[in-house]
């Protein structure tokens, strides 16, 4: 007999929070459909793209919560406590450009490097006196550790040097008492690829979904940060290093600052993992990737062989009140409730199985899941996670949260599914306005996935919702669809 519906396991909506709750139950359940964690073991890949809730920090994750199982050491940095803004400013010892906030993100993911090495018992680090000696130092200065920061902060309004010790190398190569940046990066790049071990040393920088990305202002940061850590990436890999540098970026970033990264294609052919699920939701049906990664994910944390999630559903769901509207079958039904990443469906599934637990709707058959269960778990999903999660895409928006509330409301006020910009910028300025043109606040809601532009008129089908996608133009002059979870959230006109 299979497991009931309410005793499946979906998860978290944040991987980190899954793992301080029950770390066991995180990495027993994880679903690795396609190695990802092994390119990376492997330094065969130092970018991770995708948009936001497609399990990149789940990946992350995993690779931390499982180094006492692997032969893999890792350190998880938080890109939001980096003063991002700043590293072009920090003075490395070069004059403003390009070039020096490149030097200067090298130094920094240089130093979060060496801070995982030296955590290694068994790597060479730990009996190079010289490393140990300049270590001690960066670290009195902040910038290895949790307050690196700070210390940046404190390299943007003046440069840093750092005194060289006494003894060593660099005492007998440098005339000057002391090195600035720019300096100490070659050495430090010297150290970190001659490092020698028996594990596996993995930085990732996490984070970078939650900052100020939707600001042009910080490409030029960004930009940097991919071009330091494929610069680093090249010397280890040249020298057989024991390890690399992942950023964990959305693809929507990375195709906007691909016009300053002279080598952004090679990067993203050669050494990119896309974790974009939507061409492969729903050609291949109930076998879809995304699909059996809510299977597997089930099924592994019950020790089970195979749990089918779909196999709970009735074989057509009806919408519409006393069941007088359309029916679905449950795949089409389900991915029109979601943006098609695993944080989505996943959300969307547990909600059903709350609801389900609840027994409010009596218990019905064990094995099928009774339509005013999957209603209600519906609506809970789409009021309690999917407006939240449109509002937290403007996150960093450099109109303010002002300004992405009055998107919101406005977007709410219309109180139908399909409209145009004209529609919208009235309800705009009904509720109070924007400083921030309607166009650009529609350009975001598109690529949040709350709205898309419909196709041809009513007669055709519009558009899939597309969340952070790099190949898709948002159409200004045409129509407009809201997203079905929000119509679900606030009770919205359909279209007709």
């Amino acid at each position: 007999m299979r497991p009931a519906y309410r005793d499946l396991y979906f998860g978290m909506s944040d991987a980190r929070n899954e793992i301080n709750a029950d770390e066991s139950s995180f990495v027993k359940s994880y679903v690795d459909l396609n190695d990802a964690s092994g390119e990376l073991i492997r330094g065969q890949k130092f970018l991770v793209l995708g948009p936001k809730g497609t399990g990149k920090s789940a990946l992350a994750w995993y690779l931390r919560a499982t180094e006492k199982v692997g032969s893999h050491l890792v350190l998880v940095r938080d890109a939001t406590t980096l003063p991002l803004a700043e590293i072009p400013r920090v003075q490395t010892g070069q004059v403003a450009g390009p070039e020096r906030t490149v030097v200067a993100w090298k130094f920094i993911l240089l130093c979060n490097y060496l801070e995982l090495l030296l955590r290694d018992e068994d790597c060479t680090t730990q009996f190079n006196k010289e490393v140990q000696r300049v270590a001690k130092l960066l670290r009195n200065f902040g910038f290895m550790g949790d307050a690196s920061g700070r210390a940046l902060l404190n390299a943007s309004s003046t440069t840093i040097e750092i005194p060289i010790p006494k003894l060593g190398t660099i005492y007998k190569r440098e005339k000057k008492p002391s090195l600035n940046i720019y300096n100490i990066v070659p050495y430090l790049e010297s150290w970190v690829s001659q490092a020698l071990s028996s594990s596996r040393h993995i930085l990732l920088i996490d984070g970078l979904d939650s900052i100020f990305l939707n600001d042009e202002k910080y490409d030029e940061s960004l930009a940097a940060l991919v071009q330091a850590a494929y610069s680093v990436n090249q010397k280890l890999m040249s020298s057989q290093a024991s390890g690399s540098v992942v950023i964990l970026l959305r693809n929507d970033v990375f195709s906007r600052i691909a016009l300053s990264l002279p080598d952004s294609q090679k990067m993203r052919d050669d050494l990119a993992f896309d974790l974009d699920w939507r061409v492969l939701s729903g050609a291949a049906g109930v076998d879809a990737p995304l699909i059996r990664l809510a299977n597997q994910k089930a099924a592994k944390a019950l020790d089970v062989e195979s749990v089918r999630v779909l196999d709970y559903f009735p074989s057509r769901i009806r919408v519409g009140r006393r069941g007088r509207g359309n029916s679905y079958e449950p795949l089409r039904y389900l991915l029109n409730m979601t943006r098609h990443t695993p944080r989505d469906l996943l959300r969307l599934f547990e909600e059903i199985r709350k609801v389900e637990v609840s027994g409010t709707y009596g218990r019905g058959r064990r094995d099928v899941l009774s339509e005013d269960v999957i209603r209600e778990g519906v609506l809970q999903y789409s009021t309690k996670y999917f407006v939240g999660a449109i509002s937290n895409e403007f996150a960093g928006f450099e109109g303010g949260p002002e300004n992405a509330a009055a998107a919101i409301s406005a977007l709410k006020a219309l109180d139908k599914q399909e409209f145009d910009a004209n529609e919208f910028t009235a309800a705009l300025e009904e509720s109070g306005g924007a400083t921030v043109a309607p166009g650009r606040l529609l350009t975001l809601l598109f690529y949040a996935g709350a709205i898309g532009n419909i196709v041809g008129g009513r007669s055709q089908s519009y558009m899939h919702f597309y969340h952070r996608r790099e190949d898709s133009e948002v159409y200004l002059k045409g129509s407009f669809i809201l997203h079905n979870a929000l119509v679900h959230a606030w009770n919205a006109r359909r279209g007709s």
